[in-house]
């Protein structure tokens, strides 16, 4: 029985619609439409650019202010450091049995022989 064959020509077609956009067309996908790309306008800085002249506040208020941040720096660092030993105490003995278990079994394995098998060997 002859079976009729459809052209397999999928040629694209540009439609104007606006003088903004096109839109392409090919025979078996809907149409594309293609915008122009603007340009977004760009946000205003929300500080300074530059540098002011002089210093709002005193050399001492600067070294009292860097103490008071290190202060609270060494704090959290010892808090963390205090979580992590926490951690670790919680989470040793779970590993410790992993790994036990794991070399045992290793060990079992390399304990027991390997059973070779006997191939079929071809006739002579």
């Amino acid at each position: 029985m002859a079976v009729r064959r459809r052209s397999s020509s999928k040629v694209a077609t540009t439609v104007n619609k606006s003088p903004s956009a096109e839109v392409k067309v090919t025979k078996y996908s809907k149409p594309i439409e293609i915008k122009k790309v603007t340009e977004t306008p760009t946000k205003t800085r929300r500080f300074a650019t530059t540098r002011p002249d002089e210093p709002k506040i005193s050399l001492e208020e600067y070294v009292t202010d860097f103490k008071i941040r290190m202060q609270i720096n060494n704090y959290e660092v010892m808090e963390f450091l205090e979580d992590c030993k926490k951690w670790y105490n919680t989470s040793s003995p779970y590993v410790v049995k992993a790994f036990n278990f794991v070399k045992d079994k290793v060990q079992e394995f390399s304990a027991t022989p390997v059973e070779k098998k006997e191939e079929d060997k071809p006739a002579e």
